[in-house]
Formats: structure tokens, sequence, C-alpha cells
């Protein structure tokens, strides 16, 4: 019976593919890079994504998020996650990030704090981030809500849906919709497809093409 809970138990508190409220395994990380293509009305863009994080001790976890949206935008952070509650049912964590933040081909600033919800169940997970940022040196500000919801089916090709929300101070409102397959390799890699709607200035239609590595 005791071995049937602790099962049980290990499944639930089992971290999801990427981050969020969950901290890597000491010695352990995951590394995810992705390239998203859209059309918009003024033409097509690509972006360049990449996030790593590695497990430094069971309470510290370091990573890197870095971001290339065109020549004239993107961001390079460091961050560090720590665990604010580790419960049967749920789970919390904070982390703070610093690094630049490409404005207009010019490098400034760019600070950002996140509190990170986590949940997980016997098919999969919830994750809900919550974040503050500060760019180009303090001068724009904007908060953030993700939410991303994932099943697990080992062996076998599992869908998720990831929900970006962004505000900034004195700006409009934006939300990206992408709903995603992941697919298995081997050796712990996981290939993710999906399709990314964004509604920002206007909206827009994307590809999304992503690999997914734990080591």
């Amino acid at each position: 019976m005791r071995s049937a809970y602790a099962a049980c138990l290990a499944i639930l508190l089992a971290p999801p593919a990427a981050g969020g409220a969950w901290l890597e395994t000491p010695g352990h990380g995951f590394a995810s890079a992705s390239a998203i293509y859209r059309q918009t009305d003024s033409g097509a863009q690509q972006e360049l994504r990449y996030y790593g994080a590695y497990g430094i001790t069971p309470k510290l976890t370091l990573g890197v998020d870095l971001n290339q949206a065109g020549k004239l935008s993107g961001h390079a952070l460091v961050f560090a996650r720590l665990p604010l509650h580790e419960g049967a049912r749920y789970r919390l964590a904070a982390e703070t990030a610093i690094g630049g933040n490409k404005y207009h081909g010019q490098w400034l600033m760019m600070q950002r704090a996140t509190l990170s919800y986590g949940r997980g169940f016997a098919s999969g997970w919830l994750a809900i981030d919550a974040a503050y940022e500060l760019r180009n040196s303090g001068l724009d500000r904007a908060w953030k809500l993700d939410a991303t919801l994932g099943l697990n089916r080992p062996g076998k090709p599992a869908p998720m849906l990831q929900v970006e929300t962004s505000k900034p101070e004195g700006g409009s409102f934006s939300y990206t919709l992408t709903p995603s397959l992941r697919v298995p390799l081997v050796s712990g890699r996981e290939l993710v497809m999906g399709l990314e709607h964004r509604n920002a200035a206007q909206s827009s239609l994307g590809l999304k093409l992503g690999l997914w590595q734990k080591f």
C-alpha cells in the first residue's frame, strides 16, 4: 500500500519538461530551442528562442533565457529559481532574472521577477507564471501572465496548450495562444510542433518548431 502511494505521489510531483514552479534535480537540467515563423501584415517574421536550466542544489536552479525576434529586438537573461512551497497538491517558486533587452537594435538593462504555480496530476500538469518586467533600464514596465496545460503520454505524442498575455504600463493588452503536440524522440528528447496565434498590434499566425532535451 505504501509503495502504491509513493508511486502516485511521484507522478503528481514529477516536473514537466519545462521549469515553471518545478526546480531541476541537482546535477541535471533541461534545454529547449525553438524557431517561429509567422506571416504578418508587414511581411514575414522569424523568432528564435533558447531556454536552459540546471539544478545546482535541491533549493536552487540557475538558467538562461534567450530570445531573438528579427534584427532589432530580443532579450538575453540569466535567472535563479528558488522554491517557496513544495506540497503534495501544488508547489510555488520565485524566480529573479537580469540581463539585457534589445530595443531598436540597442541593448539596455532588463530585469524580471516571476512567481510560479505548478500542479501535477496523474495525466499531466498545469503551470501558471506571473511576471513583472523592467525593460530598457526601467523605462518600460510590463505585467505578464502565462499558463501551460500539458498531458503526459509516455512514449506517445501528447498535446499541450500555452497561453501568454502581456500588459505594458500605458500600452495595450496582447495575448498569444499556442496549441502544440509533443512527440517523443530518443535519449530524453521531444519534438514540439505548434501553431501560434498572436494578437498584439496586429493579429498573426505562426508555425512553431522546437526541440526539448533533458540531460
